[in-house]
Formats: C-alpha cells, sequence, structure tokens
C-alpha cells in the first residue's frame, strides 16, 4: 500500500512543482534578461524540488523506500514534460496543433521532455533536479527524519 501511495504522490509533487515553478519563471522572462530566467531555473528548480522531496519523504515516513520516492518524483517531471508543452502551447494560441502532434509529443515521452526543456530553457534545472533526486535516493546526504547515531 505504500508502495502505490509513493507511486501517486510523489510523481505528481514532482511534476505540478517542476513544471509548475517552470511556468510561473516563464511568465516573468520578458521583464528578465535571459541569463538571469535560465539561471534562475537552473538553480531554483532543483533547491525546490529536492526541498520538497526532503519534506515529503519526512512527512508520509517513507524513510525505508528513499529511492522508490527519489525514482517515483523524477519519473513524474519527466513523463509530465510533454503535457507542460501541451499547455504552453496551447495557452500561446499561435496555431493549432493536430491530434496526431499531440499523441507523438505523448508517445515520446523521454525525448519530449528533453525538447520542452531546451524550448523552455529549464534543461540545466532537469538534468541537474535528476542527478540531485539520485542522490537524494541513495540516502549519501542523509536520512530525512533520522538523526544521525553519535557514539
Amino acid at each position: 500500500m505504500k508502495r502505490i501511495f509513493i507511486w501517486l504522490a510523489f510523481p505528481l509533487a514532482g511534476a505540478l512543482l517542476f513544471w509548475g515553478a517552470d511556468a510561473l519563471v516563464m511568465t516573468y522572462r520578458g521583464t528578465w534578461s535571459a541569463a538571469v530566467w535560465i539561471s534562475a531555473k537552473s538553480i531554483a528548480l532543483p533547491v525546490a524540488c529536492g526541498t520538497a522531496f526532503w519534506h515529503m519523504v519526512k512527512l508520509l515516513s517513507c524513510q525505508s523506500r528513499l529511492m522508490t520516492a527519489a525514482m517515483a518524483m523524477a519519473t513524474g517531471i519527466w513523463v509530465s514534460g510533454p503535457f507542460y508543452f501541451l499547455l504552453f502551447h496551447l495557452s500561446l494560441g499561435e496555431r493549432h496543433m493536430s491530434m496526431g502532434e499531440m499523441l507523438f509529443h505523448i508517445a515520446l515521452f523521454p525525448l519530449a521532455t528533453l525538447t520542452v526543456a531546451l524550448f523552455s530553457g529549464s534543461i540545466g534545472g532537469l538534468l541537474i533536479t535528476t542527478a540531485l533526486l539520485c542522490i537524494l535516493g541513495t540516502g549519501w546526504l542523509g536520512i530525512p527524519g533520522k538523526t544521525p547515531r553519535t557514539k
């Protein structure tokens, strides 16, 4: 039961947090220079996802399934990339996207997510977040909610 809950909560949180924060930065990109908003995505998105992961593991008592939770969150981010592109593309309204194009983007989600990240300037944030979640999943930086034992 815990595993099912992890595979529901963590991907949803990862997708909403990563792409939601990306969309928030994209709304203000006209007021900032490109270097500023790309740097903000490369720093803020991994920090936000890592912090949310740490707190969710502690809150939901998932310390025994740390790597499962980390991979679930990373999977949510990667799988939801094409959906973010579809929403972003449809909100611009420049040209209509055919149903075949939509299905093509959804079917090729790893490649489509990389394309979306390149298009939106969040490729650095995507790669750093994925690496950070892998590191957090191993427990090298500590396990949330567990205090280190002292001798």
